[in-house]
């Protein structure tokens, strides 16, 4: 189930749950390069090798599974990992949180002058 679909408090819960497992994969400088680069296949490839427990996680929380006891096995990950980068709601979470290392260059509520004294 794409997270896109789910609803309510079991999207909430879903949320929460993917929050910490995307946060420590996009902390990944080198899967942000693959990912900015825009090469999703050899990004979600480094993500799978380096980050196991993490894709782990997300896909039983995509599938409602329990991360703990979910064991995918190798026939049905292709397809999962094509679900998983045509989900836009998923795919957004990877790319506002790669976005958030960038560092401010002011303050957005700068003086222009213009205010009335």
């Amino acid at each position: 189930m794409k997270l896109s679909d789910m609803k309510g408090e079991k999207a909430l819960d879903a949320l929460a749950d993917v929050l910490e497992p995307v946060a420590e994969i996009v902390s990944d400088k080198e899967v942000v390069r693959l990912f900015k680069g825009d090469n999703r296949v050899r990004a979600i490839s480094c993500a799978i090798k380096k980050h196991k427990k993490a894709v782990i996680t997300i896909l039983a929380i995509t599938e409602g599974e329990n991360p703990d006891t979910y064991e995918p096995n190798i026939l049905s990950l292709p397809a999962k990992a094509l679900e998983i980068l045509n989900d836009t709601a998923l795919m957004s979470l990877f790319q506002s949180q790669s976005q958030t290392d960038k560092t401010s260059s002011g303050s957005a509520t700068a003086s222009t002058g213009a205010e009335k004294q």
